[in-house]
């Protein structure tokens, strides 16, 4: 029998625009099952859990059900909800009324399952989101929305966090719509948002893979960076952090970006690599080129900034020709660090489909048979 292909990390971030396609394409096979849940349910607050990536979706997924669905909604990490959050402090809801979404892209990260495990204690609902069928953690919840990713065979998930951004935006919208939470014309303008993301990511990621390139020779000699955003792209600024960290290994912190300028620089020099994410806002936007201006000007000449707003960018900054709504922008942001972290590792013969953990004697993930 002939072995398919592993995918390489660019090979996944390649394929992006399929996946969201198809998650679009597929939309009646989560969509109605979300829309019942909800209206039978009457459910009046939500918690979205993952550890690592699934963390840092969690926390846009969070900010579109706030948005979009006009619902409470939190997104701490697993172990805090399980050993510190009071879910119901005043008693405000029926226990029946919170939904717990336990997100773990295979099934089987234990701080999640730990977390539905006393969700479901508490009398709540519970969602377990994988792309992983008969895995640990739907055999746990209630209910199990099924990702659209397909499985990554490799360890840094690039493919499947944006996938999932885009699959729970478009549960989000239908939500809404059938809720009555939006009108008929702000669907419809959200929904159109969502098929031309569709059309645009290839543009997106050639762009990425573009200003890598472009900006190769200066990437490599990099030895400490951050990168940092605002709103929702804050979040984004987290998940670029953790797979540039996880694959090149160089260190990297993550900011909200006006809490970087409070301490942080006293630290900073020339060698220091600043990745700013300028994305949708007013006073933040304005403020992004304020401070990348004070950086290159301050403290140092690398400084890269991503946007698709209409600012003025210079030689080193990656100015995308396409553009979407702040929501659906976090999978525009993402995108070219993720780009940077698979290139990066080729160019310096990192294999990124071979872990450099051996000793797995403790790990955040259940043993599979």
């Amino acid at each position: 029998m002939i072995m398919a292909e592993v995918l390489s990390m660019i090979g996944h971030i390649r394929d992006i625009p399929r996946v969201l396609k198809k998650a679009y394409d597929n939309k009646n096979e989560y969509i109605p099952q979300m829309i019942n849940f909800f209206k039978t349910n009457d459910i009046k607050k939500v918690y979205f859990l993952g550890s690592g990536t699934s963390h840092n979706a969690s926390l846009v997924m969070r900010n579109m059900f706030m948005d979009i669905v006009k619902v409470e909604a939190y997104a701490p990490e697993p172990n805090v909800f399980t050993y510190h959050e009071k879910t119901n402090p005043c008693n405000v809801y029926n226990n029946e009324q919170i939904a717990v979404f336990g997100l773990t892209q295979h099934g089987d990260s234990i701080s999640t399952c730990d977390a539905i495990k006393k969700a479901k204690a508490q009398g709540h609902l519970t969602v377990a989101v994988t792309e992983s069928v008969a895995s640990p953690v739907t055999k746990l919840a209630d209910e199990t929305v099924y990702l659209l990713c397909e499985r990554e065979e490799i360890g840094p998930e690039t493919r499947g966090y944006s996938e999932t951004l885009f699959q729970f935006y478009l549960i989000a919208i239908e939500l809404a719509k059938a809720l009555g939470r939006i009108s008929e014309e702000e669907y419809a303008e959200l929904d159109n948002d969502a098929r031309k993301l569709i059309e645009d990511m290839p543009v997106v990621v050639k762009e990425s893979e573009d200003w890598v390139n472009r900006n190769m020779d200066e990437f490599l000699k990099m030895e400490k960076s951050s990168i940092c955003g605002y709103g929702n792209n804050w979040p984004t600024a987290q998940e670029g952090r953790l797979k540039f960290f996880e694959t090149y290994a160089r260190p990297c912190m993550y900011y909200e970006q006006e809490e970087q300028i409070h301490g942080p620089l006293r630290a900073y020099n020339d060698k220091n690599y600043v990745f700013m994410i300028a994305s949708e806002g007013d006073f933040e936007l304005k403020r992004a080129v304020e401070i990348s201006a004070y950086y290159r000007r301050v403290f140092t000449e690398h400084v890269f900034v991503a946007t698709c707003e209409d600012i003025e960018v210079t030689d080193k900054d990656l100015k995308y020709s396409v553009r979407t709504n702040d929501l659906l922008s976090t999978i525009i942001y993402v995108t070219p660090y993720q780009v940077l972290s698979a290139l990066l590792c080729e160019k310096v013969g990192i294999d990124t489909k071979v872990s450099p953990i051996k000793d797995r004697s403790v790990s955040g993930h259940m043993p599979r048979d």
